[in-house]
């Protein structure tokens, strides 16, 4: 991020998350920067505290960025002091923080178990880059990505699950059995996290390896599904889970939040799709939710398991 004692962090993230906690408050504080607290997120404050305490560096989720963006005060209040920051999401979502003014804005991937952050992209690299990929291992940081059932290495470019060797955890408090399932026999932790490892060395986040639908023996990243809805100019944000199905164990849904004033149909959704993506990719199973409907932990995350529920009165009718 090329902090400096100039640089103000916008502290709108709990400080009992990692993120918050490990990741923006020792960035700062290691080089003498200047912490500029908000007990708790409200959009219009945060608008504020940016604009009065010329805030440059933000940390924040994608549903705060948004909530900023669409907050009223947004066009009245003077931001330009914004430049660099961490934030996690789509291309799309990150974009949305650039938009904000935090143009050197760095895509950031990490787990607790790695001490947060595993791979950082530079603040200064191409913003095409930065939006797309999280930057290549930090130095102690080894990382490859490992076929979904081999568990062998895969060459760049295909899709697994995310491997890290270097900077981890000593292993699961007095629990030694997770410990041994979580790690492979060369000292590669198993993180759970689907990716990808592009020509660059650099990794793409792919979403949650517990989040792959299976549908007809195949497996589907909800990630590749999500980002081609959101190429759509009607839909704002997507989020796409399977749902039971007799036949093929789980077919294709998809939930999204429109654009203001905008509508589209299923069928004008499931052609769009059909230009970028095979027929068993294209969802069955459309709900449209306001941003309000959206299942939130307490740190803005979404509850992915809880996404399911926003079918059921599609089912029930």
């Amino acid at each position: 991020m090329h902090l400096t004692t100039e640089d103000r962090l916008w502290m709108g993230i709990s400080l009992f998350w990692s993120f918050g906690c490990v990741n923006a408050l020792f960035a700062v504080m290691t080089h003498g920067g200047t912490l500029v607290l908000q007990h708790h997120f409200e959009a219009g404050e945060a608008l504020s505290l940016i604009e009065k305490e010329r805030c440059s560096v933000f940390y924040g989720t994608p549903n705060m960025a948004l909530e900023l963006s669409r907050h009223p005060d947004k066009e009245n209040r003077d931001l330009s002091a914004l430049r660099t920051g961490a934030a996690i999401g789509t291309p799309e979502q990150m974009q949305m923080v650039v938009d904000l003014g935090a143009q050197e804005i760095c895509n950031v991937y990490g787990l607790t178990e790695a001490y947060g952050n595993s791979a950082v992209t530079d603040s200064r690299a191409p913003v095409e880059y930065r939006l797309n990929a999280s930057g290549e291992p930090l130095e102690g940081v080894e990382m490859k990505v490992l076929d979904l059932e081999t568990g062998k290495p895969l060459p760049p470019g295909n899709l697994g699950e995310i491997a890290l060797r270097g900077r981890l955890m000593p292993g699961y408090l007095d629990d030694p059995s997770t410990t041994k399932a979580s790690m492979t026999m060369d000292g590669f932790l198993l993180t759970g996290d689907l990716g990808v490892l592009d020509e660059k060395g650099w990794i793409q986040f792919q979403g949650r390896k517990k989040e792959l639908i299976k549908s007809g023996g195949i497996n589907i990243s909800p990630a590749e599904i999500e980002a081609v809805l959101c190429q759509h100019n009607a839909v704002e944000s997507a989020y796409v889970v399977g749902l039971p199905d007799t036949t093929l164990d789980q077919s294709v849904g998809a939930v999204l939040v429109l654009s203001d004033s905008s509508v589209v149909t299923e069928t004008e959704l499931r052609n769009f799709c059909r230009k970028c993506l095979a027929k068993y990719k294209i969802p069955h199973c459309y709900v449209f939710v306001s941003d309000d409907d959206l299942p939130l932990t307490s740190t803005g995350k979404l509850k992915r398991n809880r996404l399911i529920e926003l079918f059921d009165s599609k089912f029930a009718g």
